[in-house]
Order: structure tokens, then sequence, then C-alpha cells
């Protein structure tokens, strides 16, 4: 029992479950996977990570170490209760599943804590209403193999009424990474300014249940709020009330934004949804059943970070990767992943085309352990994917190579054919860049390889017609580069601008908006790397020339804090009235004037909160999301603890009051 207790015990323990794992047959557990995963990771970290993504595999464990051929009369008694109790309660719907409720196997993909509140007070709550909490505990364990979770806090509101059909075109809704295709982060349907920000009030916020950081941007469509979380969590909420119409649980955490669409082949509106084990699902929105998932990349570190972008009956998938940290133990073979974009048909999830952008890796020689180093590798695609209409085309900006010999892909811009996934063309911006998180440790690390500057292109890349009529694509580098490109032209560099010092955490971090002919670009300019005094704020620049319009340092507000406190504006920045909205890691949020940089309101969202959800919440620093205007709300995810940042796992809705938001 006490490794029983253990293996529960790593299962909920980390506040990351995703991070730094390899992936497993979604068929049955493998033995060899789990202990080579546990061997690569060369830490508790990964190891509870492993446990975290495998919790529904816990029977197949027991088996694996013995217990299960030690069943006693109680368990089979139990056992038999639970069939009993699903049979009586469940099966009729679920054995011969029809419409949209999810197949008995299916319900093993849920994590038994979402079965239980689907039973409680979700979409199941008719069929549970004559169950006590020990019977729907007792089903939800049954129908997962996993162990319910009794000491979780959250708990939900149901929503008195269903949720409508959905308007796709309603006024003011924010769907995906950046509202449009190309990725431009402006909200032009909003009443949202400079003269009225101050009026704002909390409406309600969010609790993420334990979790020191609070990332996943949501997406909010017709009055109707869909967010991922750390525990793998996709909830459907009201946005005005924050009461709940649904949850469904993913396999490892979600924090890319979900995209909302439409599917005539299913007659039903579903979300798109990707996790961190790199698995795609297509969620109804009418109550959270799963049309289908897919898995991308069989690599066994391929992770989604990035935003699915959806045109035309096709999901545009990025491709990124956690084996960065994982060739941090010296006995890793370094490395196999192989950035890429994947297209899946929106109605059943195949695979349509899957795109690397390199040659798979090759022994290339041995390192100072004896090991093999393979080569080319590495290249994610962190940032969400970027649609031209015009030219049928999407757009990724690439990651840093792992080892040596480095591709030409490698910190790159990268034109796919929509249709075919053919490279119509690349720009590297940066040659030679092959970093890993070994470097960090020690330069004689045998998985560091001559280390690079590791100033990859994380932000997505834009795409915008201008004023004169000129198509251009914008890309921002960590090393503080913006560069506009001509996508007629083999993606020419029409002009390139230094914002900053750059650095690994330093530049372009996250994520730019435009609007018009201005794009608008945070800058980091965080320590550790480059020269001189850093300086943190916000940069517009005209996309006809590379001009620098105006520059506003980031305000001082860390004097006096009592914690490893930042000014950087690392978070994508968001467009609204006449504002640029800019989250900092100090935890205020800043709105500048579009025209002149002038900072006109500030927010200091380090609080804490009462939730909707019952799990205690405060803010943070703000990195990773960026602010979410849907309307007259806005949506701000506060606390992010990576890299020494204050942690906090709040995401708060604010809103105009309603006598001001008629207007």
């Amino acid at each position: 029992m006490l490794i029983l207790q253990y293996w529960n015990t790593m299962t909920t323990a980390h506040p990351n479950p995703s991070s730094l794992k390899p992936k497993f047959s979604n068929a049955k557990f493998a033995a060899g996977p789990q202990a080579n995963a546990a061997k690569s990771a060369g830490n508790l970290c990964a190891i509870r990570s492993i446990a975290g993504v495998l919790s529904r595999y816990r029977l197949a464990m027991l088996f694996v170490i013995g217990l299960s051929a030690n069943a006693t009369a109680q368990d089979t008694a139990s056992a038999e209760d639970a069939a009993a109790l699903y049979a009586a309660n469940c099966a009729a719907c679920h054995n011969n599943p029809s419409d949209r409720a999810p197949s008995r196997e299916a319900l093993g993909d849920y994590n038994p804590n979402a079965i239980y509140h689907a039973l409680n007070n979700g979409i199941m709550r008719t069929q549970g209403q004559n169950l006590s909490d020990d019977q729907k505990i007792t089903i939800a364990e049954y129908l997962t193999d996993a162990e319910y979770n009794r000491d979780r806090l959250e708990r939900f509101t149901a929503c008195k009424e269903p949720m409508g059909e959905l308007n796709l075109a309603a006024t003011g809704s924010w769907n995906g990474w950046g509202v449009t295709e190309n990725g431009q982060r402006f909200q032009p349907e909003s009443p949202l300014n400079s003269a009225n920000l101050a009026d704002l009030e909390v409406a309600w916020a969010f609790g993420v249940e334990g979790a020191s950081a609070a990332r996943a941007q949501p997406a909010v469509v017709d009055g109707v709020m869909v967010m991922g979380s750390p525990s793998g969590q996709v909830y459907a909420l009201d946005v005005a009330t924050g009461c709940h119409y649904w949850t469904y649980a993913a396999i490892a955490e979600v924090r890319a934004a979900p995209t909302i669409v439409y599917v005539a082949d299913l007659d039903a509106t579903v979300a798109i949804v990707a996790d961190q084990s790199n698995r795609v699902y297509a969620l109804d929105m009418r109550d959270g059943s799963k049309h289908w998932h897919a898995d991308p990349d069989a690599n066994p570190w391929a992770v989604s970070t990035g935003a699915p972008v959806v045109h035309d009956g096709v999901v545009f998938v990025p491709v990124s990767s956690m084996e960065v940290a994982g060739a941090g133990n010296p006995q890793h073979v370094c490395c196999t992943f192989r950035g890429n974009v994947v297209a899946l048909d929106l109605a059943l999830g195949d695979v349509l085309w899957q795109t690397f952008i390199m040659d798979e890796a090759q022994v290339v020689g041995t390192n100072a352990v004896g090991n093999d180093i393979m080569a080319p590798s590495g290249a994610p695609i962190w940032g969400s994917a970027t649609f031209d209409a015009k030219r049928n085309r999407v757009y990724a900006g690439s990651g840093q190579n792992y080892s040596r010999p480095t591709s030409d892909t490698s910190d790159s811009v990268i034109a796919f054919d929509a249709a075919t996934g053919a490279i119509d063309w690349v720009m590297q911006t940066v040659a030679q860049d092959a970093f890993t998180m070994a470097c960090t440790m020690s330069a004689e690390h045998p998985n560091c390889q001559k280390p690079g500057p590791d100033v990859d292109i994380g932000a997505p890349v834009l795409a915008a017609t201008l004023s004169n009529g000129q198509d251009i694509v914008v890309a921002g580098t960590k090393g503080a580069e913006v560069l506009g490109l001509d996508p007629d032209n083999a993606g020419e560099v029409l002009w390139r601008v230094s914002v900053g010092r750059g650095s690994p955490l330093g530049g372009i971090h996250w994520g730019m908006a435009f609007e018009g002919d201005v794009v608008y670009v945070p800058v980091s300019d965080r320590i550790p790397g480059g020269d001189g005094e850093p300086l943190p704020g916000l940069h517009a620049i005209d996309m006809k020339t590379g001009e620098t319009l105006w520059y506003a340092a980031a305000p001082k507000r860390c004097v006096g804090l009592g914690f490893s406190c930042s000014e950087a504006y690392s978070a994508p920045v968001t467009v609204v009235g006449d504002v640029v909205l800019a989250g900092a890691l100090n935890g205020f949020l800043f709105a500048h004037n579009r025209e002149t940089g002038e900072l006109v309101w500030e927010l200091d969202t380090k609080l804490d909160y009462a939730t909707i959800n019952n799990v205690p919440a405060s803010g943070g620093a703000i990195d990773a999301a960026g602010p979410v205007v849907a309307g007259d709300y806005l949506i701000v995810n506060s606390g992010y603890a990576q890299f020494g940042q204050l942690g906090g796992n709040a995401m708060i809705v604010y809103r105009l009051p309603q006598a001001e938001s008629a207007e």
C-alpha cells in the first residue's frame, strides 16, 4: 500500500503535471516507455509529471507491481457495487452511445473529479440526483480506474438555463489566440477606452486549483467562456455570472487558447482544444462531450502550447517540445524532436498533412558520457500559427535547435502551403543557435554543445495588409528584433529593427498586436543576457517603414515590494479603443495611449480574490496570457511563478457598470 500511496501522491502533488513528460500509448500502459521517461527527465518533477499523465492507468500499474493479484473480498465487492451502480444509472446511454453521449471507453479518458462534478452539479446532475456522494465517487473511480481527490476544493454553481445556440458572429467575441486568423489581438467591438477603464469592476474571479500560474487564455463567444487549466480541466462558463455549463478533463495541461467553430458535418459548434500531451480535441459546446481527439506527433516529447487555428474545415496545430528540458539529464540521448505543423480534418480529426521542418535526426557522434548525439533536432513551434487567407498559407515561428549540426529552419519564420503542407519559404533570423536546459547547468554538460544565444521566435507571427495595399509578415524574436517580411518574395526582409538587448528571457517573449499600420511590441529586456541598461516597455512601429513611432518605458512599480520583482513587459499585448493593454511581471496591467504611448491607466492585480469555484485565489506576475477583451468585459490572467516570478492563480473578469456599458 505504501507504493500505491506514493503513486497517488505523485499524481496530485505537482502543480504542473504535464510538463517534462514523454507520452504513452492511448490504448494501454507501456512499462518500458515509463521507465525510460523517468530516466530521461532525471528529477522528481518529471516523475510526478509522468504520474499525472498516467493516472488513468493506475489499475495497470497495480497489476505490474503485483497488487491486483491480491484483491480482497472487499475489493471484489466494491467492484461489483461500482459495476451495478454504473449499469443502473449510466450504461443505457454510454454502452450504446448516440447523439452526444461519450462511450464507456471514452469515459476512461476523463479524470474522476470531472465525472463526479458532472454527476453532482454538471451536465449529468439529473442522472446523479438520487445518488449519494459516495456513490457518485464510486462510479467516477470505476469508470476512470483512478482515485477521486476528496480534498479538492473546486465547486461550481450550475447555470440555471442550458447554453443556447451560439452566434459565432456575436458582437465583441474573442475567439482563439488573437481574435482573427492573422493573430491581430485587436478588439474592434468593445466600449472600453481610456475614458472608462477606471470604472471597471470585478464581476467575478476564478481560482486555478493546485497551480502557481494562471496561464490559460480563454475564448469568449456570444457570452460563453471556454478556458483550460494546469490540471487539464476545460471549463465552459457564463461570462456574465461565472455559472458553469460543463467541464471536460483533458489528459494534460491546457494552456493554449481554444478556438470555437461550427462544423457542418457534425451539425455542432465545437471548441478545438490542444493540451500539453499534444492531444487535440473537438468538444461539443452544448455539453462538453468529445467528438474526436487526435495525437498529431508521436515523438514522446511533443507538446502543444500554441493555439490551434481553424480555417475552412481544417485545424492547423503547431507542435512544440519539452525535450529542451529533458536534455538536462546527462543520460538523455539528445535529441530527436523536430518542430512541425499538422493539419487536421475539422469534422473527423484525421491528419491531412504533417510537415516537419527538418530531416529526421541521425547519429552524428557521441558525447562526453558516451551517448549518441542525434541531429538535427529541435526548432519547436511554441506560438499559435497564423493563417493568410489571400495566399492560402500558414505562417509559424520556430525555436532554436537542440543539437548540432543545426538546421536552416531554426529561429525562423516559415511559410507553409495550407493545402499541402509544402514549405513555400523560410527566413532564418539567427543561424547556428543550439541550446537546451543542459546549457544552464554547465557549458561542460554532455548535452550542451557550444551553446547558442537561445533567441528564438516564441511569439506568434503576424500577417497584415497595410493602408498602402502592401501585405507584410511581422515577427519578433527573443533577441529583441522585429522584422517586416515580404510574403510574396520568399520572406525577403523589408525592414529590421532592434528594440532591446535580447536574451533567453528578453526581447519579444509571448506576443505582439497590431491595428492599421502600427504593430505594438512589448519588450521584456530581462536579465539574464544582454549588455547595457535594461529598457523594458512598449514600442509602436510603423509597419510600412520599420520606423519606431514611440517608446514607452515600463512604469517602475517594484520599489518596496518584497519579492523578486521585474518591470518587464513579457505577456502579449491587446489593442482596444484608443489604448494598448500591457501586463507586467510586477503584477500590474497598464494602458498606454495608442497614438503617443502615454500611460493613461493602471491596475494592480496582486490581490486576494473571492472566487466562483470556491478555490482561494491571488494575483501575481502577468505573463504568457495576454488581456482578453470581450464586449464590455476585460479578462486578466494573473500569476506566473516560472523563472522566479511572482506566483498566483487568479483569472479575473472585470466589467463596466451596467448603465455605462449600455450607453
